[in-house]
C-alpha cells in the first residue's frame, strides 16, 4: 500500500497529458461562391452607367447555419455597405441586383457569416464603361395623388407614362404601377405626427399589413406588385437649383443611396426632395409641393426620372 500515492499521481498525470493532447474541434467556415454565366456580372466587367450588376450568391453552412450576408463596395472614397442582412439558413441561393454608378472602379465584396461567427468572402472588380454617358430623363412638373380616403384623385402612379390610376384601372396595368401614397399618423421619437407616405404595391411581399388590409385591399389580389425603394437619408444634399437645372440623369444617379433605400417614405412634407429607385432600376427624384394631413386629402409633387 505504500506505493498507492505514487500510483495515483502517475494516473492523474497520464490523464492530464492525455486530455491536453486532445485536439480542439476545428469549426469549418461556410462555403460561398458566385454563379457564372450570361445572367451574372463576372469579375473585371465593364458596365455602363445605370447598367445592371447582378450577383448570383450561393452559400452553405458547414458546421452551423448562416446568420448574415453583407455586400460592400470599396472605391477611392472608402467602403459603402450596400447590404447587411440577418438570416438563419443552412444554405441559400439569392440573386442581388445593383446598378452601375459614376465610380470608375469598385471592388464588390460579398461575405457570409455563420452562427459560429466563421466568415468567408468573395470579391468582384467592376469598372465603369468609359464610353458610357449620362442619359435623358422624364420631367413631370405636377402630379397629384389621392390618399386612401380620397374619391376624386387616383392613388396609383405609373412614372413612365405619368398617368394616375384609380383601383379598377390600376389593376389592368399593375406591371406599370411603381408608386402609391396614403396618409396616417406615424410615431417619431415617441410622438405621433401626421405622415403623408409614399410607398409602392410591393411594400410587403407577403401582402399583409395595413396597406393591404385597411388602405388598398384590392392589392391583395394583384399578381404583380412592383417594389420601389425610397432613400430616407436625412440629408441627401439636393437643392432647388440642382433639381431645376437637372437636364440629364446625373443628379438622379448620384443622389440615390441604396444603403438608405427603404420600402416607404414617411412624413413626406412640402419642400422635401426624395430620391428613389423603381423595380426596373430607374432612379428618380421627386419634390413634394403640397401635402394634406387628412386621409381624404392629396399630395402633389414634381418628379424627374430616368428614361
Amino acid at each position: 500500500m505504500k506505493n498507492w500515492p505514487y500510483f495515483l499521481i502517475t494516473n492523474i498525470l497520464v490523464l492530464f497529458l492525455h486530455s491536453s493532447c486532445k485536439k480542439e474541434k476545428v469549426e469549418n467556415p461556410p462555403t460561398l461562391y458566385l454563379k457564372a454565366g450570361d445572367n451574372y456580372t463576372s469579375d473585371s466587367s465593364f458596365v455602363a452607367i445605370g447598367g445592371k450588376i447582378v450577383f448570383g450568391i450561393v452559400a452553405e453552412g458547414i458546421d452551423a447555419p448562416i446568420t448574415n450576408l453583407s455586400i460592400k463596395a470599396e472605391g477611392k472614397n472608402g467602403i459603402t455597405t450596400m447590404l447587411d442582412t440577418g438570416i438563419y439558413e443552412d444554405n441559400f441561393e439569392w440573386s442581388k441586383v445593383f446598378y452601375q454608378g459614376v465610380d470608375d472602379t469598385l471592388n464588390w465584396i460579398i461575405a457570409v457569416m455563420d452562427h459560429n461567427r466563421q466568415q468567408v468572402s468573395v470579391s468582384r472588380w467592376i469598372f465603369k464603361d468609359p464610353n458610357s454617358s449620362f442619359g435623358g430623363l422624364r420631367y413631370y412638373p405636377s402630379i397629384k395623388l389621392g390618399y386612401q380616403g380620397n374619391l376624386e384623385y387616383g392613388h396609383y402612379f405609373d412614372p413612365v407614362t405619368g398617368k394616375v390610376f384609380f383601383a379598377d384601372s390600376a389593376q389592368l396595368f399593375q406591371e406599370s404601377i411603381d408608386m402609391l401614397c396614403y396618409f396616417k399618423y406615424s410615431e417619431d421619437n415617441g410622438v405621433n405626427l401626421p405622415s403623408p407616405t409614399f410607398s409602392s404595391p410591393g411594400e410587403n411581399t407577403a401582402l399583409t399589413g395595413e396597406l393591404y388590409e385597411d388602405f388598398y385591399p384590392e392589392l391583395a389580389s394583384w399578381t404583380t406588385v412592383n417594389y420601389t425603394k425610397w432613400d430616407i437619408s436625412a440629408d441627401n444634399g439636393i437643392t432647388s437649383d440642382e433639381f431645376t437645372n437637372a437636364h440629364n440623369d446625373s443628379l438622379l444617379i448620384v443622389s440615390y443611396n441604396d444603403v438608405w433605400g427603404k420600402k416607404k417614405y414617411k412624413w413626406a412634407m412640402p419642400g422635401l426632395f426624395i430620391p428613389f429607385q423603381t423595380t426596373a432600376g430607374k432612379k428618380g427624384i421627386l419634390k413634394v409641393l403640397a401635402a394634406d394631413t387628412t386621409e381624404t386629402g392629396i399630395i402633389e409633387f414634381a418628379m424627374k426620372i430616368q428614361y
